[in-house]
């Protein structure tokens, strides 16, 4: 019972990873527009986080995240001459 729900957690966020990126990048008509996107998807993130979790929960996530940005950086450097890695 819960591999089936792992597996139907999984498969939910690999839609909606799809379905919010295809949605986004719709929405892209110049360079300019990535970061007003960005800074949309963000906004979202941050309150439907908020109307979950606490502040400090939120906080923490965005922590990890920031952190998780460092650390692919380090991954990608140490791997650089080779195929890189898709990483989520």
């Amino acid at each position: 019972m819960q591999g089936q729900k792992l597996e139907k957690q999984i498969n939910l966020i690999s839609d909606a990873m799809k379905k919010i990126e295809e949605t986004a990048r719709a929405m892209v008509t110049n360079n300019e527009d990535y970061m007003a996107i960005c800074s949309a998807l963000m906004a979202v993130t941050r309150n439907m986080y908020l109307e979950t979790l606490t502040v400090a929960e939120t906080a923490s996530i965005f922590d990890a995240v920031a952190e998780s940005i460092f650390v692919t950086e380090e991954m990608f450097h140490a791997f650089k001459n080779q195929p890189k890695p898709t990483l989520h």
